[in-house]
């Protein structure tokens, strides 16, 4: 029946499990606005692209129509017809070129073969006789370029998805190991009781280091809390034997053996041991209800109201305090008040009556 808790106590620390999922919540935030960044610059990439693809066509188109507009213009359809040839011939592009004569006859100077007419782009130009010079280019060309360069793209968000998963869940280990040393620090401290460990600091002075730093002080607080515990537990076991020896030494003389006498001598002598026994009782209860007080003082639990006092008051009432346990501690205090008096005549201090 106790080998379950005994092999639990034995494993050793676990990763607490607010910081597997807080740590996972994260790197999937990390990983979607670093995707989502990483899209929107791809696809503002992408816009940009074919947008100045398509620029660039409509200045080729606009630029060779304003030329076969000015060859029109200086030798009529012989003249166009022969530049057409010429640059076509020598450049690399092919264009659809057409001139309408007025409104009445259509000469298509060039039509390459093979070019879809739903993916023509074209320009026209009105000349001053009426004559309409019409250019136009192929999108194909424009097309797969931008096919090849959507390809691209996929793979590079791919790539993308994969670094930021991969980088966030790195970043993110690496942002909460202070967090995650902090509350493996807490449960050793819960499973073993002991208040002494504390949490290195990493000297970065960020806020988990500040939070780590608090963590540390807080422990020393709950120490210094046990240990002032600890003292007074022991202070009243000390102070507390003497009356408590008195009361019983009293009360077992009261029983030992009748005392001589009559009636009336009896009823005194018994008077006068409940007496004793009263008064060592209440000895007893101003002791502890002082330790008591000592304790949440040292402790910083008790309200303290404080105001101007005289340290010779002070003194006097320590003096007498530690008088009611008598013997040489009687002469000590009376000495040590003496001394102090002296020494504090005239002083004034804040504290609480």
């Amino acid at each position: 029946m106790s080998s379950g808790p005994e092999n639990k106590g034995n494993e050793g620390p676990s990763v607490p499990a607010f910081t597997r999922t807080f740590g996972l919540r994260l790197a999937l935030w990390y990983a979607t606005l670093f995707v989502s960044g990483a899209i929107a610059i791809v696809f503002v990439t992408y816009y940009l692209t074919a947008t100045s693809l398509a620029q660039r066509d409509q200045q080729i188109i606009k630029g060779k129509l304003g030329d076969y507009a000015a060859a029109y213009s200086r030798g009529g359809v012989r003249v166009l017809a022969a530049t057409v040839r010429a640059e076509q011939q020598a450049a690399p592009e092919r264009l659809f070129v057409r001139v309408v004569d007025r409104g009445v006859e259509s000469v298509v100077l060039s039509n390459p073969e093979g070019w879809d007419p739903s993916k023509l782009e074209t320009v026209t130009a009105r000349l001053a006789d009426g004559t309409l010079v019409q250019v136009g280019k192929s999108t194909e060309a424009r097309e797969d370029l931008l096919a090849r360069f959507r390809a691209v793209l996929g793979v590079v968000t791919l790539l993308i998805v994969i670094v930021a998963l991969t980088g966030g869940w790195l970043a993110t280990q690496s942002a909460l190991f202070p967090i995650r040393r902090l509350a493996l620090a807490v449960q050793r401290i819960i499973r073993t009781g002991r208040t002494d460990a504390r949490v290195p600091l990493d000297g970065s002075g960020d806020a988990i280091d500040e939070l780590t730093s608090l963590f540390n002080t807080m422990l020393d607080k709950i120490e210094g809390l046990v240990t002032a515990m600890r003292g007074a537990l022991d202070n009243v076991s000390h102070d507390l034997r003497t009356p408590l020896t008195r009361l019983r030494g009293t009360a077992e003389m009261a029983l030992a053996s009748p005392p001589p006498g009559g009636p009336d001598q009896v009823a005194d002598r018994y008077r006068e041991a409940l007496a004793d026994c009263v008064e060592e009782s209440d000895r007893v209860l101003v002791m502890l209800d002082t330790l008591m007080d000592i304790s949440e003082a040292e402790s910083g639990t008790m309200q303290l109201q404080r105001e101007p006092v005289a340290l010779a008051e002070v003194a006097a009432r320590g003096g007498s305090l530690s008088r009611r346990r008598g013997g040489k501690g009687r002469r000590a205090a009376r000495r040590g008040t003496c001394s102090s008096l002296r020494r504090g005549a005239g002083r004034r201090g804040r504290g609480d009556r």
